[in-house]
């Protein structure tokens, strides 16, 4: 009676068992979506301003010398001053130059009749054409003997070959000056020219096409920010800093007086219209792969999962990087705990309350 017992208390269980094995009552786990932040992959510009420390310069820098020997008579060059174009500043003794024009004019003179006499003589018959063509030869060697003589007597006067600052004198106010020695230094102050370097990353970035303004900020007794232009700029590098030179000018102000050599700063800008574009996310969206490439995660909005994509990242401003392939403009990028983010990844953006 025990075992009969059982068994009916055994097949009552397994009859209520099997009519709770109905599949529709079966309570499924749902899979639970990982709150993240979202950030659109926006347009975005490099970097838009620079600024560098230059240096003021002059247009022009000569040393001035003279082109012929002589004893140095007088000297007009007050360093620090300005002398204006064609102003003597320096002057040998001109005697020398003046008897060699006296002579040459008299050489001139005589090659002249002589030329004229062997041409009357040839006409009667009795000299000869090598004589005629000797006496021409000799006459135009003495014409030029005289220009020379003329423009040595010219030389002899210095002046100066535009305004300018005086800024060394090299010379003493005597003496016998050889020609090509330099006695003064000059510098052309009509446009001011501000010299600085620029790394070689920049250059190959940038044309000078995509600067919209460029300026420059003189300290000192000056203190004021004035336009400037662009001049030139070196096509190799320095081997040292890997730099290239670059000069922008401004002309000369009236009333203000601007020394080479005075420190400034340069500052360039670029606009949007000029810059090349291209999109961006916040550096927080990259995640450094094994092979250190780039990646971001990018949000479905139809199946709100994310998906890993490979990117060319760029420049870095202001908390953004520049994207220059794998992502296109619209789309939305997981920008916070990417580290933690999975392949297929069922997400909610996060929103504020």
């Amino acid at each position: 009676m025990r075992h009969k017992g059982s068994l009916l208390t055994l097949l009552s269980i397994t009859a209520l068992l099997v009519g709770c094995g109905n599949p529709e009552e079966v309570t499924q786990v749902q899979e639970k979506a990982v709150v993240v932040q979202l950030s659109d992959v926006r347009t975005a510009t490099t970097e838009q301003e620079f600024t560098f420390p230059a240096k003021i310069m002059a247009k022009t820098t000569v040393d001035l010398a003279f082109r012929v020997s002589g004893l140095l008579r007088s000297v007009n060059l007050p360093e620090g001053k300005i002398v204006k174009k064609g102003e003597v500043v320096a002057r040998l003794d001109p005697e020398p130059f003046e008897r060699a024009v006296r002579m040459a004019d008299v050489k001139l003179k005589q090659a002249q009749l002589e030329l004229k006499r062997q041409k009357a003589i040839a006409k009667r018959g009795i000299g000869t054409e090598q004589a005629v063509d000797n006496a021409l030869v000799d006459f135009e060697l003495a014409q030029i003997s005289l220009e020379n003589a003329k423009a040595n007597l010219e030389y002899s006067v210095l002046k100066a070959p535009f305004d300018a600052l005086v800024a060394k004198r090299l010379i003493e106010n005597t003496g016998f000056i050889s020609p090509g020695v330099p006695i003064a230094r000059l510098q052309d102050l009509s446009r001011i020219h501000f010299k600085f370097d620029v790394p070689e990353r920049l250059v190959s970035q940038y044309s000078r096409s995509q600067v919209s303004t460029a300026s420059a900020y003189i300290d000192g007794a000056i203190n004021k920010d004035f336009l400037i232009e662009y001049v030139e700029y070196s096509t190799e590098p320095d081997p040292v800093s890997q730099t290239y030179e670059v000069v922008y000018a401004m002309d000369a102000l009236q009333g203000v007086n601007i020394t080479p050599g005075v420190r400034a700063t340069v500052t360039l800008k670029s606009s949007d219209g000029l810059v090349a574009k291209v999109l961006g996310v916040p550096v927080g969206a990259l995640v450094t792969d094994a092979d250190n490439d780039m990646s971001v995660w990018i949000f479905n909005p139809e199946t709100s999962r994310i998906s890993k994509q490979r990117v060319t990242v760029g420049p870095l401003v202001d908390g953004w990087v520049a994207v220059l392939t794998g992502l296109e403009k619209g789309q939305q990028v997981v920008s916070a705990g990417v580290t933690k983010m999975q392949e297929g990844l069922l997400v909610r953006p996060f929103t504020m309350q």
